[in-house]
């Protein structure tokens, strides 16, 4: 599998370890998702992989994002995005590009999640069984966040993982 997992054979047997559940919970708001080789489903999202392009609605905009240079680009709720993740060793992956307009670039190891999404800057530990610690968006709002990855961040992240952490984080 590439590490943009967009070289599945159609018909794949979806594997259980395959299927991740996620969920960001703050004290505004409760996100959940549940994330498959193919689909995106949970609070807020609906998108399918169908070859190289996910399509779907996020809080009720449309996305669409396609492979192109090593990611995915295009639309998602009406903003530009542009996803790269990539492996940098140690069980570290990066997901890096750009949130409309706005830099990301988040590294997501198994002890901590960093970086940023758009206007919002993350400094997440990991700690009983969730990534937890602050966010600090727009007017430097601070607040307590806990994201959770179940059963964890595999090695090679599927374009639809990246899409959620990105949506979630950058919401």
């Amino acid at each position: 599998m590439s590490l943009l997992g967009l070289v599945l054979p159609a018909g794949a047997q979806e594997d259980e370890a395959e299927v991740r559940s996620v969920r960001l919970q703050t004290s505004k708001q409760d996100l959940k998702a549940r994330v498959t080789s193919d689909s995106v489903t949970g609070s807020d999202f609906r998108l399918e992989r169908e070859g190289n392009t996910v399509r779907g609605k996020v809080a009720g905009g449309s996305v669409y994002l396609s492979r192109k240079r090593g990611g995915l680009e295009g639309l998602l709720g009406g903003q530009s995005v542009r996803i790269v993740p990539k492996r940098e060793g140690d069980g570290l992956v990066r997901l890096e590009g750009s949130f409309d307009g706005e830099p990301l670039e988040i590294d997501i190891s198994p002890g901590e999640l960093s970086g940023t999404v758009g206007s919002c800057t993350y400094d997440l530990e990991y700690q009983d069984e969730a990534y937890q610690g602050v966010r600090i968006c727009e007017g430097d709002t601070r607040e307590h966040v806990w994201l959770f990855v179940t059963p964890g961040v595999p090695e090679d992240v599927s374009p639809l993982l990246a899409t959620t952490l990105v949506v979630l984080l950058g919401s």
